[in-house]
C-alpha cells in the first residue's frame, strides 16, 4: 500500500537555541520540537526524567476523601473489595492496590468481571454479590466513571463506592462516595493522561501518606512504591496512553523496576517470556508480556493474573505463568483462524473501491479476540473496522480506527441500531442484535464515506527530518536513545534520505525470503539497510543504477562482536518521487 510522507517543518532558530543550551545535536533538538517540546526546561526534563518530578497525589480531585475513607476502613477492619478490569491496565492496577492494602493490614479482596458474561466495568449483580459477601467499601480501578446506575445500587446496599478511573467522564457523574479521575471538569491536576494503574499508584501513595502522622510515607512503604512502578509500567505501556509527562517518568523507572523486580509473579512472567536477562523496553511489554497477561481475560477468566501478581509463593507464580503461556498460545491459534476467516470475507464481501470502512460478522468468531483482529484489519487496509462475533443471538463488536477518524462519534450516530456502545476516538466496543447488522453496516459505511476521502485512507509516515547519510553515526544513535522509552505520543524517530543510489546486490533474507537487505550510497557514505516484509521489491532494486528514497529508523546491529550502523527501512519510493 502506498504511504504518504509527511515531513515536520524544520525550525532552525528553535533548533539552535535548544541544541546550544542543552549541548545536544540540532537533529535531536528538532525531534523534541516535533514532539511539542519547545522550551528549555521541558526539554531538559524530557531528556532527564526524575521520579522526584511526579506530582503530589493530593492534587488529584477526590483523592483525599478516598484515602481517608480507606485508612478508616483499614483501622475498623471493614472489608474492602477492589473491583478491577480484565485488561493489563486493570489487572496491574488491581494487583498494585491489593499489595498496598495488604501491606497496611487491610481486610481486602478483589473482583475481576468476566469479559463475556459480565462485560466491562461495574455491574449491578456483582455489587449485590459483593454486599452478600460482606463488602463495606468497593474501590474501582480502571473503571466506573460512567457507572451512574451502579453507584445508586451501591448506595442502596450501604456500600461506600470509591471510583478511580482514567476514562472520559460522561455528562452525568456517578453519585459515589469519592471519585478520583484527572479528567473530571473540576480537576486542576498537572497531567490528565495517566493510565488506570497510574491513578491507582497515586491513590496508594496518598493512602501511605494518610497512614503516617507526618504525612510522609514510611521507609517500608516507600520501598513498596518504588517497586510498584514496575506494575505501573505494565499497565501504562499496554493501555497505549501517551508516554509523556508523568507517564514517561513512571515508564522509564518502571521498566527498570520490572527488570529487577522481586515479585514472584513478575519473575515467573519474565521467565516464560524469555526476558529474564533482557534489558526491558516498551516493545517487550507491548508484545511479549502484555499479550500473556491479557490472554486469560480474552479466552477465560482473568482473575488468575491478579493471583500471579500478588502471590508470595514462587512455585504457584511459575504454575500460573505456565498457564498464561498456554492460554496465550490458545489465543494465538484462535486469532490465526479468525484472521484467515476475516481476510476471506473481505475478499468476497468488500469492494475496496466503493467503501471506506470494513464491517464483518460471524457466528464462529470468539468475542474475546475480535479486538485484536479489528486492529490487524486496520493495520492491513488503513480503514476503520468493526468486527462482530455473534453468540447466543447477540453480536459483540470491537471497533478500531485510523488517526483521521473518530470512531466513537460515528458509532454514536448509529446508536439506533445498537444495544450499547462505548470507548474512545480510536477504539470502541458495542453490542448489537444480529438482525440489525446489515443496516448498521450500511449506516456506518455511509458515515465513513462522508467523513473520509481517499487520501485519508493512505497510511501516513510522519517524518522527523530529511537527512543525508553523512549525518548518521553510531554516536547519533546513542544520543537519540535519550528519547526512550518510546510509545504513544513519543514514537521512534523517523528520518528520510532522498536520492540514494542502490549499490551491490540486493538480496532476500529470512527463512522464507520475505525480507530484504541492500546497500545505499550518497556521496562517499554507504550504509546497509534492512526492509522487513519487502522481499518482493528485490528485482526493482536490482535494476542497474537504480535510485531510491527511503524512510527509516536508525539501529545498531550487534553481530559477531562488532557493532555496525544500520537503517531499518519503513518505506521505499523509486524514481526520486517522495
Amino acid at each position: 500500500m502506498d504511504k504518504r510522507w509527511v515531513f515536520h517543518p524544520p525550525n532552525r532558530i528553535l533548533q539552535a537555541e535548544i541544541a546550544n543550551k542543552l549541548k545536544i545535536s540540532h537533529l535531536l533538538a528538532q525531534v523534541l520540537i516535533n514532539r511539542g517540546i519547545t522550551d528549555i526546561l521541558t526539554a531538559r526534563n524530557f531528556l532527564q526524567p526524575q521520579i522526584s518530578s511526579l506530582g503530589d497525589p493530593s492534587l488529584l480531585p477526590g483523592i483525599e476523601k478516598a484515602s481517608v475513607r480507606i485508612n478508616d476502613a483499614i483501622r475498623k477492619k471493614e472489608k474492602i473489595v477492589i473491583y478491577g478490569d480484565y485488561d493489563v491496565d486493570g489487572l496491574s492496577a488491581t494487583a498494585l492496590m491489593y499489595r498496598c492494602l495488604r501491606l497496611l493490614g487491610a481486610h481486602v479482596d478483589y473482583y475481576i468481571p468476566e469479559r463475556l458474561e459480565e462485560g466491562y466495568g461495574l455491574n449491578s449483580d456483582a455489587i449485590k454479590k459483593l454486599k452478600e459477601g460482606g463488602a463495606d467499601v468497593i474501590l474501582t480501578v480502571d473503571c466506573g466513571i460512567n457507572a451512574c446506575r451502579e453507584a445508586h445500587i451501591a448506595r442502596e446496599c450501604d456500600i461506600d463506592l470509591i471510583i478511580t478511573d482514567h476514562h472520559q467522564p460522561g455528562c452525568e457523574i456517578p453519585d459515589a462516595f469519592a471519585i478520583v479521575n484527572p479528567k473530571l471538569s473540576s480537576s486542576q491536576y498537572i497531567f490528565s493522561g495517566l493510565s488506570g494503574v497510574g491513578i491507582a499508584f497515586k491513590l496508594a501513595w496518598a493512602i501511605g501518606q494518610q497512614s503516617s502522622p507526618q504525612k510522609k510515607v514510611s521507609s517500608e512503604f516507600k520501598d513498596f512504591l518504588l517497586n510498584a512502578v514496575g506494575l505501573v509500567a505494565l499497565g501504562t505501556i499496554a493501555d497505549v496512553v501517551p508516554l509523556l509527562s508523568e507517564n514517561r517518568i513512571l515508564t522509564k523507572y518502571g521498566l527498570s523496576a520490572l527488570q529487577h523486580s522481586e515479585i514472584p509473579g513478575i519473575r515467573a512472567l519474565l521467565d516464560v517470556a524469555g526476558l529474564s536477562n533482557t534489558t526491558l523496553e516498551t516493545f517487550h511489554v507491548g508484545y511479549r508480556l502484555g499479550p500473556r497477561i491479557n490472554a486469560p481475560g480474552r479466552v477465560g477468566n482473568a482473575k488468575i493474573v491478579v493471583e500471579m501478581l500478588t502471590t508470595t509463593c514462587r512455585e504457584r507464580a511459575l504454575e500460573i505463568a505456565g498457564f498464561l503461556e498456554q492460554e496465550n498460545k490458545r489465543r494465538q491459534d484462535i486469532q490465526i483462524e479468525i484472521m484467515e476467516s476475516a481476510m476471506g470475507k473481505i475478499e468476497k464481501e468488500v469492494n475496496m473501491n466503493e467503501t471506506h470502512s470494513i464491517v464483518l460478522a460471524d457466528k464462529k468468531w470468539h468475542p474475546g479476540v475480535i479486538g485484536i483482529i479489528a486492529s490487524k484489519i486496520v493495520e492491513e487496509f488503513n480503514r476503520p473496522a468493526v468486527m462482530i462475533a455473534i453468540a447466543d443471538d447477540l453480536g459483540h463488536g470491537s471497533a478500531r480506527s485510523i488517526p483521521a477518524f473518530h470512531i466513537l462519534d460515528v458509532l454514536e450516530c448509529c446508536k439506533e441500531k445498537l444495544l450499547s456502545v462505548g470507548g474512545h476516538a480510536q477504539a470502541a466496543g458495542l453490542k448489537i442484535l444480529p438482525e440489525n447488522i446489515n443496516e448498521f453496516r450500511d449506516m456506518f459505511n455511509s458515515a465513513t464515506s462522508q467523513k473520509l476521502n481517499r487520501t485519508d485512507l493512505l497510511p501516513v509516515l510522519n517524518i522527523d527530518a530529511e537527512v543525508t547519510l553523512s549525518m548518521l553515526s553510531k554516536a547519533l544513535v546513542s544520543e537519540l536513545a535519550r528519547l526512550s522509552p518510546y510509545g504513544e505520543g513519543n514514537p521512534v524517530p523517523l528520518f528520510a534520505a532522498i536520492n540514494l543510489r542502490v549499490v551491490g546486490q540486493p538480496r532476500r533474507i529470512g527463512s522464507t525470503g520475505k525480507h530484504l537487505s541492500f546497500y545505499v550510497k550518497q556521496g562517499d557514505t554507504s550504509l546497509r539497510t534492512v526492509a522487513f516484509g519487502m522481499g518482493n521489491l528485490v528485482d526493482k532494486l536490482k535494476q542497474n543504477g537504480n535510485m531510491c528514497s527511503i524512510v527509516f529508523t536508525l539501529k545498531i546491529n550487534n553481530w559477531m562482536d562488532s557493532e555496525n550502523l544500520e537503517l531499518e527501512v519503513k518505506d521505499i519510493k523509486f524514481n526520486n518521487k517522495h
